[in-house]
């Protein structure tokens, strides 16, 4: 059974670049990805967010935290299985300074346009995350959906909608 797992991610704001963890592990292995991780019981979402960061980055000083929005994520296995179900909080902060190697792969830096030149690299909802909130100043919180689905190629979107207005 599929249980939810709670995660923070965060845009992170490097000089003038964004930060961004390559995976070494399943799942997504060797794609692109937000830095961040699961939220422990008793952690509040800055505080998860702020840890992950400074746990893959070994970053010394995380400032300006802003929580960007949530996303809720199914993840669909090729045989039509739910086998995730994330509900995902997005965020954005900067950092002073970063390690690039981490057991959870490699963090590079990489301007807008290196990364929208990489979109195939990177997993596909990570992508769409960033584009939605790495510029949007929300007086409201925003809340999108999520649909990934395995195939043998990789990992296809089949959706991603934002249902903030749909909920007002």
């Amino acid at each position: 059974m599929t249980k939810l797992l709670p995660i923070a991610i965060t845009i992170l704001h490097y000089k003038d670049a964004f930060l961004w963890l390559k995976r070494k592990n399943p799942p997504y292995e060797n794609l692109w990805c937000l830095v961040g991780g699961k939220i422990k019981i008793g952690e509040h979402i800055p505080s998860a967010a702020v840890r992950e960061v400074m746990e893959e980055t070994s970053a010394t000083r995380v400032s300006n935290y802003v929580l960007k929005g949530v996303v809720s994520e199914l993840l669909i296995e090729r045989d039509n299985e739910l086998t995730g179900h994330f509900l995902i909080f997005v965020g954005s902060a900067e950092i002073d300074t970063f390690e690039p190697n981490h057991r959870e792969g490699v963090i590079e830096r990489f301007t807008m346009k290196e990364i929208i030149d990489m979109k195939d690299s990177i997993i596909a909802s990570d992508f769409e995350m960033f584009m939605r909130f790495v510029e949007s100043s929300p007086t409201s919180l925003q809340y999108h959906e999520v649909e990934l689905v395995q195939k043998k190629s990789g990992y296809h979107l089949n959706y991603y909608r934002d249902v903030t207005s749909e909920n007002q």
